[in-house]
């Protein structure tokens, strides 16, 4: 499945199958992909997801955990779905490990922006502030915004966080008013 079957076939699913059947709808579509190929690890993590939002963490943390033995590729690490999950379920302990290793995979450079902005939200959602805008900084340790999606998405939640945590605007919270300026 290419990068845009795959954008088509999770845009239908979120437009034209009603909420109730989201998750098996995704789960289903999943196993009609071999393990590993392209797609089966997003399908699998959007059932998750749907699975979560209904409260049906097992269910939820089932599709996580295939997402992860998949090892095929998606756009988020499965690992930061199942911390969201944690903090949902007021797992402090499961949140610990899985943030400890979501660090290690940052400091290897081997953790997307995506997964970022998903772990920094769950913190956010679950008012620890700190932690959230840990991983809302994560992305640019390195340097600047390039101008992605995902670095707008990022800016944006960093500054409300640090707003949140009466914290001066830095020159990152200016790129963040910046660009909400320019998408009015």
């Amino acid at each position: 499945m290419t990068e845009d079957e795959l954008f088509d076939l999770l845009t239908a699913i979120e437009e034209r199958v009603p909420l109730e059947e989201k998750p098996a709808w995704f789960e289903r579509e999943a196993n009609d992909l071999e393990p590993g190929e392209h797609g089966r690890a997003s399908l699998l993590i959007a059932a998750g997801e749907h699975w979560q939002m209904r409260k049906e963490y097992d269910e939820a943390r089932r599709c996580f955990r295939l997402a992860m033995r998949d090892g095929g590729e998606s756009g988020s690490d499965p690992i930061a779905n199942l911390l969201s999950l944690a903090l949902d379920e007021g797992d402090a302990g499961s949140v610990t490990e899985f943030d400890k290793t979501l660090r290690g995979l940052a400091r290897d450079d081997e953790v997307s922006p995506t997964t970022c902005h998903l772990v920094a939200e769950a913190y956010e959602i679950h008012d620890q502030l700190r932690q959230a805008l840990r991983w809302y900084n994560i992305p640019f340790t390195h340097g600047y915004p390039d101008g992605e999606p995902g670095d707008a998405m990022l800016l944006h939640g960093r500054r409300r966080v640090r707003t949140a945590l009466g914290l001066a605007p830095d020159q990152l919270d200016v790129m963040a008013e910046e660009l909400r300026q320019n998408e009015q």
